[in-house]
């Protein structure tokens, strides 16, 4: 049955493309346009051998999201879980894989937390002074290290880019529904040979009751602040820092696990703060083919929880990353090597009840890695990267990456590639949570992803659009909750089994001359199968997809943004008040819809007018959890 969808999938992804000429590329600047995400060598999206999204500064300006979820949702291989309130646990799986299993970089440093099983929560990123975001589907282990398995997001911010050679000031303020409060600035600056850029954003609302039962909101409040200094010291010399920080209170409801077992009102609140800094040195010498670059990484996030006012706990989750690569061009082919050192620290805190939770762990990672892509015809590109992982708790870990672009002729081109990714098992796996009840595993194997994937991309005048089939094995899936009868305790264990996803993602631009209309599609079908027995995944819609307009009406005053994402129906599981058993139930499909109209003032000032979920849709991502009501917000912008 998989074989059979496999290969029908694979011919559909070709035919569809080589035989519709609708599907083309908008201009030149967008062919040219390079990726950050998907190779440490400069590569132009049509050569690249992989599915990649790209959603520009005019795309972030035009939409009016506050946060980076109201970008992402819609785009495809992607499934957002929310649990409910702005603010809520917000995670993202990419092509089906696990929430962990996507890699997050904030101007090219690694955001996951950790602390919280190296997943990344999406509800604390606010789209405010983001330039550009990549979405790099399939795995990415070999550039990227460990937990890349479903893909890559970079995000980079008007701190991580560079400064141009004016001074720039902007201001943002709004006021909304729900008690919404939002204000915004950024300034940059670029001397003869020195570039800073700031900027800072700050979100304060009341939220919304994501509880079936009871009127309390979950209130959320967000302060981020980022800097970046540029100093070219010679011709052959760069130095850059950049330094980000997030400071969040966000309120959240508990489960009632006697009478009904889902979240009723309560009064808990989590505390959070997370810093990001980059030190990096480049050094290119003059009339060389060779460049090297030498960068220090360092990322924190902290997590405290109270409930009615008493510390439940909380984690802290650290990485510090040492990073050498070193570049050489020779003829058509660029090539890049060097080594890496990863140290992650793990600190669990919180009150002794069932057990002490309180405890110190740390691993090391020391990696080696190459790279090269190149012509190999005039119309051939190929791209080949490998890594090789020495972790101190786990075995060994080998990476690899290839893929192939043929560019037919000028309007399409067909790429494959094939990858094995790899995901290191977490901190509470290995070594527990509640000693009396929860036990570590020191023999866990990490995760291992192999994929193939096959596509076309197609370009023609006004318009452009990607098409990809893809298929992947997950095996030594870690479940982390199994009970071992000769502990009679709880552990963490690698599945008997594995998980198998496959799917076809379609992406479509087309520059109308009355507004640019952007289409996304997405089919998954993921199943897990464990000691025999298969089971569908859960929060993972079979169809999802998203249609956006964006126009100015042939105007310089007027502008007008709405999109409807669509996401299917799917499954999660429900746990009733003991001794009754899990469920899986079926959540329903919905549409929410986005309008956003601006209107320019003049030269410095702008107004606009921002509704999420137009219709007041009613829904649910997880069980229980009831998603974003209807919400407005006007805002005012002033550049300088």
């Amino acid at each position: 049955m998989r074989t059979h969808f496999t290969k029908a999938a694979l011919s559909a992804a070709v035919i569809s493309c080589l035989s519709t000429p609708a599907f083309a590329q908008t201009s030149d600047q967008d062919i040219e346009t390079l990726t950050v995400t998907g190779t440490r060598l400069p590569i132009s999206l049509t050569k690249l051998p992989g599915s990649v999204s790209v959603l520009t500064e005019s795309d972030i300006k035009a939409s009016g999201a506050l946060q980076l979820t109201d970008l992402i949702r819609g785009l495809p291989g992607v499934s957002l879980s929310q649990s409910g309130s702005p603010g809520g646990l917000t995670e993202l799986r990419v092509r089906g894989g696990e929430t962990n299993h996507l890699l997050v970089l904030i101007d090219g440093v690694v955001a996951n937390d950790v602390g919280q099983g190296s997943l990344v929560d999406l509800a604390h990123l606010t789209s405010a002074n983001v330039v550009r975001i990549e979405l790099l589907r399939g795995p990415q282990s070999a550039r990227w290290g460990s937990g890349a398995i479903g893909g890559v997001l970079s995000i980079t911010t008007k701190s991580g880019q560079f400064a141009d050679n004016a001074s720039h000031v902007d201001f943002s303020a709004g006021v909304g529904t729900q008690g919404t409060l939002q204000g915004s600035m950024n300034a940059r600056s670029q001397s003869d040979n020195v570039g800073i850029s700031a900027y800072a954003s700050y979100i304060r609302t009341d939220g919304d009751n994501v509880s079936r039962v009871g009127n309390e909101d979950d209130g959320y409040d967000n302060m981020t602040a980022g800097i970046n200094i540029n100093y070219a010291a010679t011709s052959e010399h760069t130095l850059i820092a950049n330094l980000r920080t997030v400071q969040y209170e966000n309120d959240y409801d508990g489960t009632d696990f006697v009478t009904t077992g889902l979240p009723a009102d309560s009064d808990n609140v989590t505390d959070g703060s997370q810093i990001s800094a980059k030190l990096r040195w480049e050094f290119a010498p003059e009339n060389t083919g060779y460049r090297s670059a030498l960068s220090a990484h360092y990322r924190k996030d902290d997590n405290d929880n109270t409930e009615s006012g008493a510390d439940t706990g909380g984690t802290t989750g650290e990485r510090i990353e040492l990073n050498w690569t070193g570049f050489y061009t020779m003829d058509n082919w660029d090539f890049a090597g060097g080594v890496e050192y990863l140290q992650r620290l793990f600190t669990q805190r919180g009150p002794i009840a069932f057990g002490d939770p309180n405890q110190k762990q740390h691993d090391k990672t020391y990696s080696v890695f190459a790279e090269t892509n190149g012509q190999l015809t005039e119309s051939l590109t190929a791209t080949l990267s490998a890594r090789f992982d020495n972790n101190s708790e786990f075995d060994n870990a080998v990476s690899y990456r290839g893929g192939l672009t043929w560019q037919l002729n000028d309007y399409y081109a067909v790429f494959t590639s094939y990858g094995k990714a790899v995901k290191t098992p977490t901190f509470t796996e290995r070594f527990g949570y509640f000693p009396a009840s929860f036990i570590g595993n020191p023999n866990l194997e990490p995760e291992t992803s192999e994929e193939w994937e096959i596509g076309v991309k197609a370009n023609w005048k006004s318009l452009s659009a990607q098409i990809s089939a893809y298929t992947t094995d997950l095996e030594d899936e870690i479940n982390g909750f199994v009970f071992v009868s000769d502990l009679g305790a709880y552990s963490a264990d690698n599945i008997d089994g594995e998980s198998s996803r496959e799917g076809i993602d379609l992406e479509l631009n087309w520059d109308s001359g009355y507004g640019d209309f952007t289409a996304a599609y997405s089919y998954l079908d993921a199943e897990q199968t464990d000691n025999g027995i298969t089971t569908t995944e859960l929060r993972r819609a079979r169809h999802q997809g998203s249609l956006t307009y964006n126009t100015d009406f042939g105007t310089e005053k007027f502008s007008f943004y709405t999109k409807l994402a669509y996401t299917g129906s799917h499954y999660d599981t429900f746990f009733p008040p003991f001794p009754e058993p899990s469920q899986t139930l079926a959540l329903s499909a919905y549409t929410l819809a986005t309008v956003n109209l601006g209107y320019q003032i003049d030269k410095q000032w702008q107004v606009s007018l921002k509704v999420d979920n137009v219709f007041d849709t009613d829904y649910e991502d997880i069980v229980g959890y009831a998603g974003q009501e209807r919400r407005a917000l006007l805002s005012v912008n002033y550049s300088m």
